[in-house]
């Protein structure tokens, strides 16, 4: 097991010192280098690994020994991240790694595709994206390090050297190719090709790269009509109806999906809501939250369903829960209040486009409740502009597109408009 020791070359010197990091990485295969701190062997103690507590030192004790920690939770992660690779390549990539993590001047070694995005995605967690000063969300995170997994992978399977010169329209059809092999949808496809573009104007702006194919209109961004559900008020309370007394964990899951499917917010936002969200105003009460996505303020009214959700748990919203096991239990929900109606959408598979059948509870995803949310509100006369205040959707056509209603829906809605109503009205010809 891979392990991480800092030590000390001079234990006997009388001024600072650098300390050294050890990685040992098999029994025949360790890293050894300087880490960016120094300090006097006096307040050294090498049994913690760490600086002593002495007051002579307490003005840079908690800092060296907190970048330490987290230099070697940095090497621990990517030592788990290599864990298919043999220990040569972890060894290369992690000295790479640790040159980042260090600031080194990779520039002057002449960086190739993968070493700058590596650089790239790392400085990423750190940068801010807005004047409210956010940096890029976890998923983004991961979004980046899983395409940079796929190209490796395609390089292997393609035997297609990546760099930034072999970036071009034949990279792109193979890569294409490569992407619909594994059975990913347009959008997962479009998604991947977005960051590699995203990696490629980044090493631009720094002029690491001159290959523009890129940039090509033929380089696109595949995209599709994504297949959505939304559950109506019928559907929803099937949902609300099952008696989950012996199963707290689908009990908890099928809450957070109708406390999101009655505010409207994302699963990252109703997920994490807390007694001090909510607050009263005028006899009302309402959840006063902090939107992740646009870190903006937003109130919202508590819908009677969500109020008995929160007196079955003492006032409490339900607890937190890891989004994927949220996801499986919606399926298990969704089986269980019946719905069964069937999907039929179009999908592409091998470059082919082909007819798919799923049955609706198939399809629930932590996103549907938010989908609802909007489908609902719309349906039931809410103004669109106060949906869009609580979606965050900045047109009425974007917000039109996003709601899923079908033709006959849409019809029934407009069958109830005034001018489709039995009355007779004046040409304005009476006089007064």
């Amino acid at each position: 097991m891979a392990s991480v020791k800092f030590l000390l070359r001079n234990k006997k010197a009388t001024k600072f010192v650098t300390i050294y990091y050890g990685i040992n990485l098999s029994a025949n295969s360790r890293i050894i280098g300087a880490t960016k701190f120094k300090i006097n062997p006096a307040y050294w103690n090498d049994a913690k690994q760490e600086v002593r507590n002495m007051t002579d030192v307490s003005e840079i004790k908690d800092n060296i020994n907190s970048k330490l920690s987290d230099f070697k939770r940095f090497v621990l992660i990517k030592i788990s991240d290599y864990d298919f690779y043999d220990t040569d390549e972890i060894k290369k990539e992690l000295k790479k790694d640790i040159d980042i993590y260090f600031g080194k001047n990779l520039k002057e070694e002449k960086l190739t595709f993968y070493t700058f995005s590596k650089q790239f995605i790392e400085q990423s967690k750190n940068r801010i994206i807005d004047s409210n000063g956010r940096t890029l969300s976890n998923r983004t995170i991961k979004e980046y390090e899983r395409t940079l997994e796929l190209l490796k992978d395609f390089e292997k399977e393609y035997k297609y050297t990546i760099s930034f010169e072999s970036i071009n329209m034949d990279f792109y059809s193979l890569y294409i190719d490569y992407l619909e092999n594994l059975d990913f949808s347009l959008n997962t496809i479009g998604k991947f090709i977005k960051q590699l573009k995203v990696f490629m104007n980044a090493a631009t702006e720094e002029n690491l790269n001159t290959n523009l194919s890129f940039q090509s209109k033929r380089f696109i961004k595949p995209s599709a009509t994504s297949t959505q559900i939304y559950l109506n008020e019928i559907e929803l309370k099937k949902i609300i109806d099952i008696d989950y007394s012996d199963n707290k964990i689908l009990d908890n899951a099928r809450n957070l999906f109708i406390i999101g499917a009655y505010t409207g917010l994302r699963v990252s936002d109703f997920n994490g809501l807390t007694k001090k969200s909510i607050h009263e105003s005028n006899g009302k009460r309402f959840f006063r939250v902090i939107v992740k996505k646009t870190g903006k303020y937003l109130p919202i009214p508590i819908h009677p369903e969500v109020e008995k959700i929160l007196e079955k748990n003492d006032g409490n919203p339900p607890k937190r829960m890891p989004e994927q096991h949220i996801n499986v239990a919606l399926k298990k929900i969704g089986a269980k209040a019946e719905l069964n109606g069937e999907i039929i959408f179009k999908k592409i598979k091998g470059g082919k486009e082909i007819n798919v059948t799923k049955k609706k509870y198939e399809m629930i995803s932590n996103h549907s409740s938010r989908r609802s949310f909007c489908t609902n509100a719309y349906f039931a006369e809410m103004p669109i502009l106060d949906i869009m205040a609580i979606s965050g959707h900045t047109s009425e056509k974007v917000f039109l597109n996003y709601i899923k209603i079908t033709d006959d829906e849409r019809a029934l809605k407009i069958s109830e408009s005034s001018f489709f109503k039995n009355k007779i009205i004046s040409d304005g010809s009476e006089k007064i």
